[in-house]
């Protein structure tokens, strides 16, 4: 059982997975889909990373390189001590690659998720890191706490798109960064034939080796169809008064944001 977070939200977490077929689950807002994704990731912890690197080919890690090893130097996104907030953290994968690619610039980094069977299996491989449960949608940090804030492949799950893009833009520092690196909907309507063949034909024969419940593979599936396009997201940033700048991979199936708060003096 889930401990009660601030505010409490940890306590809704029971039979919601069980209670919703996969797109309603999508589709659920608020509270309803805190508790629907915070189940399903508790249930999928341990074999969550391994899926989707087969769902995606292995272009979940292809992606994460390629948005994440040019932060530093020109760009000056990532500085020498700069506190990075990882939203959706899950195995801690992006708080172990900033450590260890980024190693010398004593970089503080945070990683927070709502599902705290995740946040175990974090810990397992950043022992030394630091770890919270919470929720995006509610994030208990000040305004302006975070140089960089950063999320990978969890845009699909949160509660309230707009209040979970707006806290993370909260809490970001003047002159800081919001990073987002995810799967979307692709323009082109050949590589969205191809994509909806690979997830509901041949995906399912692969999960069904590594996950005992398929239903949650169901639920990826249909949140990577279904998502907002890349441009909703930046427009989103933009209209909170960010400077946007968006790249995509793979002809549109992924991309990334990067979105910078103007310094109080601009």
């Amino acid at each position: 059982q889930l401990p009660t977070g601030p505010r409490g939200f940890a306590a809704m977490v029971g039979s919601s997975f069980d209670a919703h077929a996969p797109l309603e689950g999508f589709k659920l807002r608020g509270k309803d889909k805190l508790a629907f994704v915070s189940d399903m990731f508790d249930r999928v912890a341990p074999t969550y990373d391994l899926l989707n690197h087969f769902i995606s080919l292995g272009n979940t890690t292809i992606w994460r390189l390629l948005a994440l090893t040019r932060l530093a130097g020109r760009t000056g996104v990532l500085k020498p001590g700069s506190k990075i907030l990882d939203v959706g953290c899950g195995t801690g994968w992006v708080t172990w690659f900033f450590g260890w690619y980024y190693r010398g610039m004593a970089l503080d980094v945070e990683g927070m998720d709502c599902s705290k069977v995740m946040l175990d299996e974090a810990r397992k491989v950043n022992p030394g890191a630091k770890f919270t449960l919470g929720d995006v949608c509610d994030l208990q940090y000040e305004t302006d706490s975070f140089d960089v804030v950063t999320t990978v492949y969890t845009l699909r799950n949160f509660p309230d798109l707009d209040k979970g893009v707006g806290e993370m833009y909260r809490v970001t520092k003047p002159g800081g960064f919001v990073v987002v690196l995810d799967a979307f909907p692709p323009g082109n309507a050949w590589v969205r034939w191809v994509l909806e063949l690979w997830l509901e034909r041949v995906m399912p024969r692969i999960a069904a080796v590594f996950m005992n419940d398929p239903k949650a593979y169901r639920y990826l599936s249909a949140s990577i169809r279904s998502t907002v396009a890349v441009g909703r997201v930046g427009e989103m940033l933009e209209e909170l008064g960010a400077e946007v700048e968006v790249r995509e991979y793979t002809f549109g199936t992924a991309a990334r944001i990067v979105a910078r708060k103007p310094s109080l003096s601009e």
